[in-house]
């Protein structure tokens, strides 16, 4: 029995990182596995056409994967991920990142796990690789909290997902995280609360490659705050006006006890001082996304999408 599966790409500009990424897909093991890929160019000016249009012969065959091309010409992640699900014909789809790359099980430890667990979605995770010469004080940062294969989790990210199709039946990401990302977040936290069971698989990995310019405090702590801001706007802003004012008092606490110790910690240990003022920036953005909407953090054209 032959298991046709759709993996999902959204890209923007990164074509030699797109390249990377198909080349790893066809080199998985892909036995039982009917694999057709899905490319949509976020880019209007389709800078990834050619790279989507090589062939890229499966490992052990001489066949390329079928790949669908597509453009979404209105800047949005959250669009782009909509536009490659209108593509899936498939009784499952996965998603993954432009900037990784798979392992060579990937796609069939994802598989595996959903028949073994009955579940209609699994994540799996995305290990960061910095370079060799990255600063100690950023690796915690970028440390994952991974989980147990087969544990039930209640959200994930697109980096590293396969859904059941008929699972989501119209939902879709929500435009409004288009500019901010969170949309993953956001989705399939509202699949959790619509009664979808999803589990972790650590087996099925990938990975995405670091750059130089994402190891600034400056770059951390501005990803940190838009990721607060995403968090309030899907857990925190939905809940009761007396559920808010008691989380904002949490978190103001938080925020000026985290104040205070900020200069003792830059005198004992630049690393914790750091993971510290991380820690704060994600409170402070949290807390400006109650005050106003306007403060959201968007992406930058050349940053991490």
């Amino acid at each position: 029995m032959v298991i046709p599966v759709d993996v999902c790409i959204a890209t923007f500009r990164r074509p030699h990182l797109l390249e990377r990424l198909l080349t790893s897909l066809t080199a998985q093991r892909l036995e039982g596995i009917a694999m057709r890929i899905i490319v949509i160019d976020n880019d209007i000016d389709g800078s990834a056409r050619a790279v989507a249009a090589g062939g890229y012969p499966l490992a052990g065959a001489g066949a390329a994967p079928d790949i669908v091309y597509d453009i979404e010409p209105e800047q949005s992640i959250a669009l782009a991920r909509n536009r490659a699900m209108r593509h899936v014909r498939a009784a499952c789809f996965a998603f993954v990142d432009d900037d990784q790359t798979v392992s060579q099980y990937w796609l069939a430890s994802l598989l595996h796990c959903m028949c073994e667990f009955r579940c209609d979605v699994v994540f799996g995770p995305v290990v960061s690789e910095l370079p060799a010469d990255a600063p100690s004080w950023a690796l915690p940062c970028f440390a994952k909290q991974l989980h147990g294969t087969g544990d039930v989790v209640q959200y994930g990210g697109s980096g590293n997902v396969l859904v059941r199709t008929r699972a989501v039946t119209a939902m879709r990401f929500d435009p409004a995280f288009g500019l901010t990302g969170g949309e993953d977040t956001d989705f399939f936290h509202r699949l959790h609360q619509a009664g979808v069971r999803m589990v972790w698989c650590e087996e099925a990995r990938a990975t995405e490659p670091v750059s130089p310019a994402r190891l600034t405090l400056a770059s951390l702590r501005r990803r940190s705050f838009r990721d607060g801001q995403n968090y309030a706007r899907i857990f925190v802003k939905p809940t009761s006006p007396w559920r808010k004012l008691g989380w904002s008092i949490g978190k103001l606490a938080q925020l000026g006890g985290g104040l205070l110790l900020a200069p003792v910690m830059r005198c004992v240990s630049y690393r914790r001082y750091v993971a510290l003022t991380v820690r704060l920036a994600a409170a402070t953005g949290q807390l400006a996304t109650l005050v106003s909407d306007g403060y959201l953090e968007e992406y930058r054209v050349t940053g991490k999408r």
